[in-house]
This record gives C-alpha cells, structure tokens and sequence, in this order.
C-alpha cells in the first residue's frame, strides 16, 4: 500500500488505510453491493488489490460468496486491523460490523462452526483494542492534540497538499482526515463544551482558506461550479475517483453539499446552494462531515 501512497493521486492521506479497512470489513458477506457508483467500486478494487495483490486475492477467493470465502476475509481483516487500521474510529466501525456479523451467525447455518469461532475471537481481540486505545486516548490532552491535528491539517492545505481538488473538494478532503485522526477522537471523548470548541475552530479554518481559495471574502458568493471547478492536473480522473470513493457514504437529502461535492458522476442535490459564499459552503460541510 505504501507504493499506492507514494506515487498515486492521494498521497498525502492518513484516511485512506482507515477507511479502506472499514470499507472491507462492511463487505464481508455482504449480499447488496454497498457502492454507489462504478467509479468508487472501482477505486476501491484498486485499494485491495494493492494491499494483497492480485495473486493472493485470487488464491484466497475473498471474492467469492463462500462460507470459505467469508473465512479467508476474516482471516485478512484480521491481518488489517494489526497492521494497518490504527484509529479509534476504524477500530470501533469495524467491530459494530462484525458485532452485526455475530449475530446474523447466530441465526443461520451459513456459517460453519470455524467461522464463527473465528468471528468472535477477532471481535473479542477487537474489543480489548478499542478499550486500551480509549484509555490511552482519555490520558492525554486530547484536547490540545485535537487543536494540534487541527492546525496541521489546514496548514497542509495552505501548503498545497490538496491542490489537486476543487476548492470544496479540497475542503472535505481535509474534513475527512480530521474526521479520521486525532481531531474525531477529540470530538467523540472531550466533554460537549471541548468538543464545540474544536467544531468551531475547523468552521473558523475551513471557512477562511476556502475564501483564500478563490480570492474573495469569507461572504463574498459564486456559483456553484466555481467551487467545484478541478484544476488541470496529472491524474486528474484518479483524483475524482477518489474523492468519489471517500465520499460514497454521502446522502443527496441528508448531506446535499457533500453528496455534490464528492459524487461528480450525478446532478448536484436539491439541497446545494447554486450560489454560495465560503461561509455557507465551509460551514454546511463542516456539520455534513461530523455528523455523519
């Protein structure tokens, strides 16, 4: 995956091995195909054969709609969430699905005897993680390390990290990598009145390198397009595909701004301001984003 990392379109993103583990783990034994669209799907694909390799994932026909198959993706999520899923998050949205999984093994015979052992133990090993990583998380000032994500996130896109997006992609790209880090821990473990204070600094943030972005004040508005223009860049496709496969969690009725930002492949939602200022648009993302 590291290959992937350096020389691809999204490099410089700490959620992409979160989010890659957490989107594995929901599409084990999963019978509804949870992709929006082919280019998320495909992305995706692209992730896990960088991650296992073409080869293994053939020998290891994870694939497949077996009871093996089912095994054999346990077996590697297993491997995953070792070596790879390292946030709170990860760790929590992966054991709500195989909490799920555990209890749909208990009402079909689907699942051998081995699967099911196999689940539980991994979801035991998981449990024990999530509770030493809160621990550890609830020992420090989560708060200033939160501010300190925070700072450094933004500073990445001042610095151009995120340059290949569109201005309101660049913005929920950023949003999604607090989301994923210390910034969400933050906001999930702080007291209310802490966490409000973090939420208001990345609305500060967000909304004053979005006006930076396209040379304007905070309540100066445009049109929509102007937000969502990409700049010419090499690997432009790769870029939208992956802003496509973060985002394809996004709802066109419950998040509108990010739905239209991320989803580039359908109409904008009802719910998208046609004309909007850096302060309207950082502002609806930042609630779309944690809310979520």
């Amino acid at each position: 995956m590291s290959n992937l990392l350096l020389a691809g379109p999204v490099r410089t993103l700490e959620c992409m091995t979160e989010k890659f583990v957490v989107d594995f783990a929901n599409g084990i034994d999963m019978a509804r195909d949870p992709w929006r669209s082919q280019q998320a799907k495909a992305f995706y694909q692209r992730l896990k054969e960088e991650f296992a390799g073409q080869n293994r994932l053939h020998y290891w026909g994870i694939d497949s709609a077996t009871p093996e198959s089912m095994e054999a993706s346990l077996a590697w999520l297993g491997q995953l969430i070792g070596t790879t899923a390292k946030s709170y998050l990860a760790a929590t949205l992966v054991h709500e699905r195989l909490s799920q999984m555990e209890t749909a093994a208990a009402r079909v015979a689907y699942y051998s005897s081995e699967g099911r052992d196999q689940l539980s133990q991994l979801n035991k090993l998981l449990e024990q993680r999530i509770n030493k990583l809160e621990q550890q998380l609830r020992s420090i000032d989560l708060y200033r390390q939160g501010t300190v994500h925070c700072e450094q996130i933004f500073a990445r896109w001042r610095g151009g990290h995120y340059f290949a997006f569109s201005p309101a992609g660049r913005c929920y790209v950023a949003l999604t990598e607090l989301c994923w880090g210390t910034f969400g821990d933050a906001l999930r473990l702080c007291s209310e009145e802490r966490a409000a204070q973090l939420l208001e600094l990345a609305r500060e943030l967000t909304i004053g390198r979005l006006a930076e972005d396209v040379n304007a004040s905070p309540r100066t508005r445009h049109y929509y397009h102007e937000w969502l223009a990409t700049p010419s860049a090499p690997d432009l496709m790769e870029h939208k595909d992956a802003l496509v496969w973060l985002g394809n969690s996004s709802d066109s009725d419950r998040q509108p701004v990010s739905y239209s930002v991320t989803q580039s492949w359908q109409s904008i939602a009802l719910g998208m301001p046609r004309i909007c200022s850096a302060m309207r648009l950082g502002s609806a993302m930042v609630d779309e984003v944690f809310s979520e």
